[in-house]
């Protein structure tokens, strides 16, 4: 297996999902802000979903899910098709899911950080950023704009995860191929047959970390996702 090169003495965050943290030196480092992207499809609000149940059942940290695409109730359904219960955790105040509308940046900024201190989350999922940019229709903003959304992120005592969709034929990791040279790490989910999985993922970067470098298959199961040897 192929890595990239470690620069030592960073914490890690695991993500606890089955085959993955071994490929990333453990996992995500703590405090960092890492990319999920992929096509319609393939698998991240659910990879969303894992890392925060995860978080709260096998290392008790506190989790804030906010999604500007779909509803706090659609997506604790969706999470109990895998054994998932949300709405038993909201009610132990380990987990929140809000849903904001991403009008303007720095609201929504706002409202995260309120979230967090509320919550006391250590780790927040954000899906999707790629909403963000529908509304704002000048380049130079969409970069600025990221930049600072992405550096109050940092601010604030939490890993993160946040997801962009690939928009079909573009070679770029995110609608305006921004964000993705902004976070700590990319994590690319797609359609791609190896043996007998149909989807795969590759880890594209991870600062200050060694990763594997190889495409690698993986499943979402009854119990969510699993990344295969293969």
């Amino acid at each position: 297996m192929l890595f990239t090169q470690l620069i030592k003495g960073s914490m890690k965050v695991a993500t606890d999902i089955p085959g993955l943290d071994k490929l990333m030196d453990g996992g995500f480092e703590e405090g960092s802000i890492n990319l999920i992207s992929g096509k319609t499809g393939t698998g991240k609000s659910v990879f969303c979903l894992q890392f925060l149940f995860n978080g709260v059942t096998s290392f008790g940290e506190k989790g804030l899910y906010v999604t500007t695409e779909e509803t706090e109730a659609y997506l604790k359904k969706q999470a109990l098709q895998f054994g998932w219960d949300f709405s038993e955790l909201e009610k132990k105040g380990l987990v929140k899911i809000v849903a904001f509308e991403p009008f303007d940046i720095d609201t929504l900024t706002t409202k995260i950080t309120e979230q967090v201190n509320l919550t006391g989350a250590k780790r927040v999922a954000i899906d999707s950023v790629s909403m963000f940019e529908l509304y704002i229709s000048e380049a130079y903003r969409i970069r600025k704009s990221i930049f600072k959304f992405l550096q109050k992120l940092k601010e604030m005592d939490i890993t993160s995860i946040v997801t962009a969709e690939i928009p079909e034929d573009s070679n770029a990791l995110s609608r305006f191929g921004v964000i993705e040279f902004l976070v700590d790490a990319v994590i690319v989910l797609q359609y791609m047959t190896i043996a007998k999985y149909k989807r795969s993922l590759m880890i594209r970067k991870m600062r200050t970390s060694k990763h594997s470098m190889n495409i690698h298959p993986f499943e979402i199961t009854s119990d969510g996702i699993h990344v295969m040897d293969v």
